[in-house]
């Protein structure tokens, strides 16, 4: 040990050598686990948007004073159902979830395809499947959802997508976020 000057230090018979720190906090994780624990926060974020955590929005302005009959056009995604995973040939049940973060009660009537393909589940994806195959099995499916204001609801339109033999073989036995529209009313 030496002085501020650099001169060596000498203990006298019955001294301890003591050493002052700074006040320097140490994190309780390492860089490496930080990093790790990032890239698993994203991922997780990641799975729960395509699990059908998703988002929609009102086309038009809300009026301030609207009637239940108010037309209201809602984009959202769906997802395949995880009780049973798709394969090439095979349809399965079609999850949407919808939010209504507004003041008032939405109707939903019809769901359509959405813009944009399917898109597999973050394992399936890694293992190649980019060519999913995954559609709405038909043009349009009348519905009567309703969704009261401020909430949340899941709804199930069965059979309602298919995975057509042309699908990437990696896309076998995976959960899929399919684009869907839907529309809708007040009420």
């Amino acid at each position: 040990m030496r002085t501020e000057d650099g001169a060596p230090v000498t203990l006298e018979r019955g001294e301890e050598e003591t050493v002052e720190l700074g006040a320097r906090k140490r994190s309780r994780f390492d860089r490496r686990t930080r990093i790790i624990l990032g890239v698993a926060a994203v991922a997780a974020a990641a799975v729960n948007a395509g699990a059908g955590w998703t988002y929609w929005r009102l086309t038009d302005d809300e009026p301030a004073a609207g009637n239940a009959q108010d037309s209201v056009v809602l984009q959202l995604r769906g997802r395949s159902d995880y009780a049973v995973p798709l394969r090439p040939g095979a349809a399965g049940d079609l999850t949407v979830t919808v939010a209504n973060v507004n003041g008032f009660p939405i109707r939903i009537t019809e769901v359509r395809p959405g813009i944009g393909n399917a898109v597999a589940d973050a394992e399936h994806r890694d293992a190649g499947c980019e060519r999913t195959g995954v559609a709405l099995t038909r043009p349009a499916f009348p519905v009567d959802w309703r969704v009261a204001a401020n909430n949340v609801a899941v709804f199930s339109v069965p059979g309602g997508v298919t995975m057509s033999t042309s699908a990437d073989p990696a896309c076998r036995d995976g959960f899929f976020t399919v684009p869907v529209q839907v529309s809708g009313s007040r009420g």
